[in-house]
């Protein structure tokens, strides 16, 4: 079974909604977009970016910092770079200057709540997420995230009713329809979460785990044909 912590892979590191790629790529797009009357370390800092040289990116924008510590576009993308290697604790410190020049981004809030949740901060996390909602109520992203933190705190019922909201928002959404299926899974309410990764497939057709959730499902009801022509496709498409 395809495991929680997975899950960020379909939706968690989604930077902006309205770029369509999910994961990391998301970054690296924000990264080498140019700002009009940006610092010249800044702009070093890009052009260091274009060419994929990000811990030379780094070292630009801190240098910008360094001279003025206030200088909100070092600021953001320094939080990418740190968040892009991993080191969530500094990315949090970064993000969070960048909200005290921006207390209104909801954008902001929901980096932060990423990385206290690959931080396993579930509370934390939490607590960002609700800051962007109030400023966004409409952020499908902050309530993906509010989900995820929810069914890592064994919180199931108010994941399923997190990832609800925000398929109301964003319908479609790969990861949405696929942890609302998790959800139902969890909580062996089988058919329900049947349906959902059976629309999820719709959505990715080619996703195995989808298939393989919803096996296991088919398993669960006593279902075993179907069980088994779920994993058989499995096996196809992982041949591939």
């Amino acid at each position: 079974m395809i495991t929680h912590a997975d899950l960020k892979n379909y939706g968690m590191a989604n930077a902006l909604q309205s770029l369509k790629d999910d994961g990391i790529a998301n970054y690296i797009k924000i990264l080498k977009i140019d700002i009009p009357n940006a610092h010249e370390l800044v702009i070093e800092g890009i052009n260091e970016a274009n060419n994929n040289q990000f811990d030379n990116a780094l070292k630009k924008f801190e240098q910008a910092l360094t001279e003025n510590p206030s200088d909100f576009d070092a600021l953001l993308r320094a939080a990418f770079v740190y968040e892009f290697n991993k080191n969530h604790d500094q990315a949090i410190v970064y993000y969070q200057k960048t909200a005290e020049l921006q207390p209104n981004e909801p954008f902001i809030q929901l980096r932060i709540s990423a990385n206290h949740y690959y931080l396993k901060q579930y509370h934390a996390a939490l607590a960002s997420t609700r800051t962007a909602l109030a400023m966004k109520p409409d952020f499908a992203d902050a309530f993906f995230n509010q989900g995820l933190c929810f069914y890592e705190l064994g919180r199931f019922e108010d994941a399923l009713n997190s990832y609800s909201q925000s398929l109301a928002i964003r319908s479609n959404h790969f990861g949405t329809v696929f942890n609302i299926g998790m959800c139902f899974q969890v909580l062996t309410h089988y058919s329900d979460a049947i349906e959902n990764y059976s629309k999820a497939i719709k959505i990715r057709p080619k996703e195995s785990d989808a298939y393989f959730n919803r096996g296991l499902c088919f398993h669960n009801l006593g279902d075993f044909d179907k069980a088994i022509k779920d994993y058989e496709i499995v096996l196809d498409i992982n041949k591939t």
